[in-house]
């Protein structure tokens, strides 16, 4: 092999690796924004008793360049987990139903899930969830896919005085 066949081999791999790397930094880049969701905040309501089912609360902030829709989630500790939207009928009752099609989350904007509003209800633990406790959810989103979060148990976000009754509470006994 001459010389110049050599340098010829050199610069092709050269490029190739060359090319290699830049594809390699453009797909890392493009996955870090793929999820675009930033989830905080998060808390859930310790149960009373025995009891089974509670709420959860959280922020879910859009970070990303397009909408999301938070689809469902789930738990290890739990038989069911739904996204339940709360509103008040004409008659001044408070009235939950879940979301079918989803939360919405629009690109660039954070949506407050909240006492009094939406929520995601949690049925069916394993066990009781007493303050200070943590529950594993699994957030499942249209496009950012599956989001790992724990959730302590307590009275508002950290635990801050007052913020959990701030909307009001609804009833959940019903489920």
């Amino acid at each position: 092999m001459g010389r110049a066949t050599r340098h010829r081999i050199e610069i092709v791999l050269a490029l190739a690796l060359t090319l290699a790397a830049f594809l390699f930094v453009a797909l890392a880049v493009w996955a870090e924004q793929g999820t675009g969701i930033s989830v905080s905040q998060g808390w859930v309501r310790p149960t009373i008793g025995e009891g089974r089912i509670t709420a959860a609360y959280l922020k879910i902030q859009n970070i990303g360049d397009a909408a999301d829709v938070l689809r469902g989630a789930s738990s290890p500790k739990a038989a069911r987990v739904e996204i339940h939207e709360t509103e008040m009928t004409d008659e001044g009752v408070m009235k939950m139903r879940p979301l079918g099609d989803g939360l919405a989350i629009p690109a660039g904007e954070t949506v407050t899930l909240k006492p009094g509003g939406t929520h995601i209800m949690v049925m069916g633990l394993d066990g009781a969830l007493a303050k200070g406790a943590s529950l594993p959810l699994t957030l499942d989103f249209e496009k950012a896919g599956a989001v790992e979060i724990s959730v302590p148990a307590g009275t508002g976000p950290s635990d801050a005085p007052g913020e959990a009754d701030a909307a009001g509470g609804a009833d959940h006994s019903h489920h």
